[in-house]
């Protein structure tokens, strides 16, 4: 795989070295990956900034900022890739199963129906666990496409979303 250094660094940190993962594989945040740096320098001990979308009791979506935990193994079914072309938006939807969502490229705004936003930018991971209720729209803010990796968790895993304090 030819990546930059931080992509490819996000990627072993998830444990999404393989071309596929298969049901009843895990992602792994192996002890290896926390030493290792990214293209920017950084320890990833600083954690991998990451979005969780929920519903709430109300039925409409919320956002957490956080990390995701590099040490936790996470069960998952699936993975699979897809690229939208820039400037694109997709309106009101849910989320189709709880998954991660990892940008490689494209800068997005998400909005929920309380008026919520927040920027996913290339490196983000966004857990999308809002697949009942009102849900969410986004919109692609650069000039890129946004080219992203879906790793689709096994029904009743718990997640690996660390939530900032105070959020």
């Amino acid at each position: 795989m030819n990546l930059p250094k931080g992509r490819r660094g996000l990627l072993r940190a998830l444990g999404v070295g393989a071309v596929a993962v298969t049901a009843g594989a895990s992602i792994s945040g192996a002890r290896s990956a926390v030493a290792a740096t990214t293209g920017a320098g950084t320890s990833v001990d600083a954690g991998v900034r990451a979005f969780k979308l929920y519903t709430g009791p109300d039925n409409a979506s919320r956002v957490l900022e956080g990390t995701i935990d590099q040490m936790d193994r996470t069960d998952v079914v699936a993975i699979h890739f897809k690229e939208t072309p820039a400037h694109a938006s997709y309106g009101w939807h849910t989320a189709p199963e709880s998954q991660y969502v990892i940008t490689l490229s494209g800068t997005l705004e998400f909005t929920t129906r309380e008026g919520e936003t927040f920027v996913v930018r290339p490196g983000d991971v966004l857990l999308a666990e809002d697949n009942i209720g009102i849900g969410h729209k986004w919109r692609l803010i650069d000039d890129q496409p946004w080219r992203r990796a879906y790793v689709v968790l096994k029904p009743g895993a718990r997640d690996s979303f660390v939530a900032k304090k105070g959020g």
